[in-house]
């Protein structure tokens, strides 16, 4: 990843609600694969019920990126970068913005969130296969986060896309219970 191209020179804001999200408060496991991310060339698949801290940690990962592994990167919720892609299909030929096209190009760390949870249609796996396929063959990591087991992922969106992810990613199981639920409820009820 010495070639790393950057997209811009500086990062999209990171959400309000994971500004606060710590590197020290990533799992240590995690933050061993992704500080050897430079040179295994692997990503992950971070894959855990709701709320179990899945995007708070993919968050926290990226705002490291840089400093910890010395490469550029992308963050995308996925139904927002179908719903990017789909809204540009309409743009005049001079405002299109290309995400899929750049994505492919691009040469730092890809972040997903929600992998999965959109509806399958042969457009979006096509979308899908695109870009993670483009990933596979240049070894470029991409790390995931989904409420999918590997083998209800395959079910979801088939077999060839799921085997190029398995072959380049760590997979990481998240436990636990929902964390959001268990905030506000009286202790009783959590």
């Amino acid at each position: 990843m010495s070639d790393t191209i950057p997209y811009s020179t500086s990062a999209p804001a990171v959400p309000a609600r994971y500004e606060k999200a710590k590197y020290e408060d990533v799992q240590e496991n995690i933050r061993g694969m992704f500080e050897k991310m430079r040179e295994t060339r692997k990503g992950m698949y971070i894959y855990g019920g709701a709320g179990t801290g899945k995007t708070h940690t993919a968050y926290a990962l990226y705002q490291n990126t840089f400093d910890k592994i010395g490469v550029y990167r992308r963050f995308w919720n996925v139904t927002e970068l179908l719903r990017d892609i789909r809204q540009d299909m309409d743009r005049d030929r001079y405002e299109k913005r290309r995400t899929e096209d750049d994505l492919m190009e691009f040469r730092g760390v890809l972040f997903l969130d929600d992998f999965g949870a959109e509806k399958m249609t042969d457009w979006v796996l096509e979308t899908f296969y695109l870009i993670i396929n483009k990933r596979y063959e240049n070894m470029l990591p991409t790390i995931f986060t989904s409420n999918f087991t590997i083998k209800e992922l395959a079910e979801r969106i088939g077999d060839r896309i799921t085997s190029r992810l398995v072959e380049t990613c760590d997979i990481v199981p998240m436990e636990g219970a929902d964390r959001r639920l268990s905030i506000n409820l009286p202790p009783h009820q959590a």
